[in-house]
């Protein structure tokens, strides 16, 4: 049983850290709503309200409209502590010579850091040993949120450190990544942390009491996945490495508010050049304004490059009746793939590929993978279409061409 007085320490961590809306509706159902003043994360904004004015029912309207505006955003989150320091070159270099994710390297040197033996963490963590293994010798394999959790109150993290082991796990924000503030869940971790209470059974008890569930870690790691090779070790790491930094796909409704933030493209122009292009083209097609359409970009670019429709095509392996279409049917829009073997084919930069891609209504996203992918080799300057494929077909992504 819960003891009273830890209970009440509990509730009021939350009431000073958490926003989340399930932690509010709880209050409220219990006749005791949230004094949002209290929120950590609302006190420049009460100083800011308060300035001139003084407290009015005004200004706690507002209060309760920022607290409801940072709920429903899907631009950004807010977290506890500071943000972990971000992963430095130097690290990640480090990351491909010893063929260990950033995450198995940072728990291993917290292990040795604590005295910990894998069999004595693994008892303590309520996890299989096996899970050191797993994380030793697939570079790619990271464990759960909540395994993580236990293994961080099973070697007595202090919040920074915890926090820093969290920031290693790839389907962490790389930008900014500690326990949420408006997720629930997470602020009642962070409250162990806080607190140096280091008691696994006690934690389960507590989130069970919440309605969550508890850090009993269910993870198999006896089912291990085929592994793949590819005949250039060297250039898999460096698109490992491309992806770690640029990749990210994690849904905004899986994780409340912390991943919520917007696809974005890689480089210029932004994804909202799709439906603005079609705007704007269809504007001056009515008026009689030439130049706006994929096809005037194409052979624009065709022409700076001093090549001829059947280089391009052959070089893209495309079917000629493919230019057909793009020259003689003015509102024909090639699909993403068969831009992007043109983009390889031409050698276009940067610039020029996107460019092009958004006249057909594209971008090249950091939500996709093999967007990301095709980054890697269009910022290298590595144009042979046999070797993206190749490397695409090995991460499993469609690939490029007709």
């Amino acid at each position: 049983m819960i003891e009273p007085e830890l209970l009440a320490q509990v509730e009021d961590y939350l009431e000073r850290y958490c926003f989340d809306k399930c932690w509010l509706e709880y209050r409220e159902k219990l006749g005791k709503p949230v004094n949002l003043r209290r929120l950590v994360i609302a006190e420049n904004v009460i100083g800011q309200f308060e300035s001139d004015t003084g407290r009015t029912p005004e200004t706690d309207k507002a209060l309760a409209d920022f607290v409801k505006s940072l709920q429903e955003s899907g631009l950004f989150s807010t977290s506890l502590g500071d943000a972990p320091p971000p992963i430095t070159d130097a690290e990640r270099a480090k990351t491909l010579e010893t063929h260990r994710n950033y995450f198995a390297n940072y728990l291993f040197a917290l292990m040795e850091q604590k005295n910990l033996s894998e069999a004595d963490l693994a008892a303590k963590a309520r996890v299989d040993v096996a899970l050191f293994d797993k994380l030793r010798n697939e570079k790619s394999y990271t464990p759960s949120e909540r395994t993580i959790w236990a293994l961080a109150l099973a070697m007595g993290l202090d919040f920074d450190a915890a926090n820093n082991l969290m920031s290693r796990a790839p389907y962490a924000n790389p930008l900014h990544y500690c326990l949420a503030a408006n997720v629930m869940e997470e602020v009642l971790i962070a409250f162990f942390l806080d607190k140096g209470v280091y008691d696994l059974t006690l934690a389960d008890e507590i989130l069970t009491h919440y309605g969550f569930e508890t850090l009993e870690v269910r993870e198999d790691f006896t089912a291990r996945p085929a592994t793949k090779s590819f005949h250039d070790a060297g250039l898999i790491d460096r698109i490992d490495l491309y992806i770690e930094k640029n990749f990210h796909d994690m849904p905004a409704a899986n994780r409340g508010l912390k991943y919520s933030y917007s696809v974005a493209p890689l480089g210029e122009p932004a994804e909202s050049l799709k439906t603005f292009e079609v705007i704007v083209r269809a504007l001056k097609d009515k008026i009689g304004i030439a130049g706006t359409h994929f096809s005037d970009c194409l052979y624009k670019l065709i022409k700076q490059k001093n090549l001829t429709d059947v280089e391009v095509y052959k070089r893209a392996h495309l079917d000629r009746r493919i230019f057909s279409k793009i020259r003689n049917e003015k509102g024909y829009m090639p699909s993403k793939k068969t831009v992007l073997a043109i983009v390889f084919a031409m050698k276009l930069d940067f610039k020029a590929a996107n460019t092009l891609l958004a006249r057909a209504g594209y971008a090249l996203s950091e939500g996709r993978k093999e967007d990301v992918i095709a980054a890697y080799f269009i910022d290298n300057q590595i144009y042979d279409l046999f070797l993206i494929n190749e490397v695409l077909d090995y991460y499993d992504c469609p690939i490029i061409g007709d």
